[in-house]
């Protein structure tokens, strides 16, 4: 099975990255941003219009209630996607950049009973700093890789050392690709990038973002997108609580665009991490292409892939002959 994966920091221009595959290979797209999963959330999540698409789009409005959806889900119903689009000929195209469900895609979570039921990812619970502390005395290595606001994967890492006896951090995770894959991990110099996101998040704004969260107040899904930290959702939810005159749109613009800017350079760091990752597997199934829109013309980076796509089908039929 082959598979192509594109990802990268938000606002890197992932969606018209992908689609240039739709005029070539029969494809179908896949969606792999956490965001774009629900069905009320469009412009904030710059989900694409699919008015008219011709072209198969999976996983996007998944949820029309407010609920998490776990890594393990999230792989259980790509795999079944992958599996039905492959037997119809066509090239499953995943684009999006939530690493933890792009990571469980080659990694699936391990099988830890949670000792509390519930959790939910935040990164801004006031028990999180104990949390963190408490896994920092235990295995102050895998501390040291988790944000102190993350409480989700801080529980998971106590879960293993309360069941397990092992310290997190020398958990090895288990290598079990869905399919064989090329991964393009897109960039583009920094200034650029943090360019398109302050552009983007002014174009978010003029496309009514502030009236698509106002329609949301009062309703499960406010306290359910507090609570999810999904960029500028609680944001603009805190300027709606606002009285009136006190409103400043523009404090609202720079305060979304720092957040994206910040979250972006966490994507970019994660990326790194995974490509370290996957390259010490040393899997003949994987074919990482790491791409900068900056510095290359597309039409290079889109030929580049189509070639790395056909080199891994020619290897792979070559080696089960």
């Amino acid at each position: 099975m082959d598979i192509l994966i594109v990802t990268g920091p938000t606002g890197v221009g992932k969606s018209s990255f992908v689609d240039k595959f739709a005029q070539t290979v029969p494809s179908e797209i896949v969606n792999i941003d956490v965001g774009q999963l629900y069905a009320p959330l469009r412009i904030g999540t710059a989900k694409p219009d699919l008015t008219g698409v011709t072209e198969p789009h999976h996983l996007f409005d998944l949820l029309d209630e407010p609920r998490s959806l776990t890594v393990t889900e999230y792989r259980r119903r790509l795999r079944e996607i992958v599996e039905d689009v492959l037997q119809r000929g066509r090239l499953p195209k995943l684009g999006g950049g939530s690493g933890f469900y792009i990571n469980s895609l080659f990694f699936p979570p391990q099988a830890v009973r949670p000792v509390q039921d519930s959790r939910e990812t935040t990164l801004d619970d006031d028990s999180s700093g104990d949390l963190w502390d408490q896994l920092y005395k235990i295995d102050p290595v895998r501390a040291g890789q988790i944000h102190r606001h993350d409480t989700y994967r801080i529980n998971r890492a106590l879960d293993i050392w309360k069941q397990e006896k092992v310290l997190p951090s020398q958990c090895k995770p288990i290598f079990d690709p869905i399919a064989s894959a090329v991964i393009a991990f897109v960039g583009r110099d920094r200034p650029e990038l943090y360019n398109r996101i302050n552009a983007r998040t002014h174009e978010m704004i003029g496309e009514g973002w502030i009236e698509e969260v106002k329609k949301l107040q009062g309703t499960s899904w406010e306290p359910f997108l507090r609570h999810k930290k999904l960029i500028g959702y609680d944001d603009i939810f805190q300027y709606l609580d606002m009285p009136e005159l006190e409103r400043d749109q523009e404090v609202l613009i720079e305060l979304i665009q720092k957040r994206t800017r910040h979250y972006a350079k966490r994507q970019c760091a994660y990326n790194s991490m995974l490509i370290k990752k996957l390259d010490a597997q040393n899997s003949s199934d994987i074919l990482i292409q790491e791409i900068n829109l900056s510095q290359s013309p597309s039409l290079i980076n889109f030929e580049k892939l189509l070639v790395a796509l056909n080199k891994q089908k020619k290897e792979r039929s070559n080696g089960n002959k």
